[in-house]
């Protein structure tokens, strides 16, 4: 008969656990981005400016997230706009870039939504994790298992970033607002 072709690799994304329980009501309001681990390049090239970073959440409909990212570029305070629209399964999320192909699957793994909030976002075969803080710092049980599950997805502390702890944007100019990626 037919060979049977391999199964697609799995997605590293696929064997993360989304948080149990989880109420989209409770993430809303504004964090603060702690870290991030990710191969990104970019990350690596600028690790030594990143600028810190405010998020708020809301959740307009139930099901998905509006997230607006408040950040510096060249001195200038932007807000970049982002729907994490639901997908198929509790807790998982797609983002859906400009073009083909360039979405972004979005996992909320771990959450005490008064404190801190683990992601992962996967965007073909990458794989990158952010840690966010209720607060602009967190406790070094929370940053531990941070690491931990950065390091369970193939992301080692060379490639793990933390955030200025000051100098945040409150809003952005009105000429400033981005609707996609940054």
């Amino acid at each position: 008969g037919r060979r049977r072709r391999p199964p697609p690799p799995q997605s590293p994304l696929e064997k993360v656990v989304a948080q149990a329980e989880l109420s989209l009501p409770q993430l809303a309001g504004r964090w603060f981005l702690v870290g991030v681990a990710s191969r990104c390049r970019y990350l690596a090239e600028h690790s030594h400016r990143l600028e810190a970073t405010a998020v708020t959440v809301s959740v307009p409909d139930g099901q998905s997230l509006a997230i607006s990212t408040f950040r510096k570029l060249d001195g200038m305070c932007w807000e970049i706009r982002q729907r994490y629209l639901p997908a198929q399964a509790h807790g998982r999320f797609l983002l859906k870039g400009r073009g083909y192909g360039n979405k972004v699957d979005v996992v909320v793994g771990e959450t005490d939504p008064s404190s801190y909030a683990i992601l992962y976002f996967q965007r073909g075969r990458s794989i990158s994790i952010k840690l966010y803080g209720r607060t602009n710092q967190v406790s070094d049980a929370i940053a531990d298992a941070f690491e931990q599950r950065a390091r369970a997805v193939g992301l080692s502390e060379d490639v793990t970033y933390y955030f200025p702890t000051y100098g945040f944007c409150d809003s952005a100019d009105e000429f400033h607002i981005l609707d996609g990626e940054l």
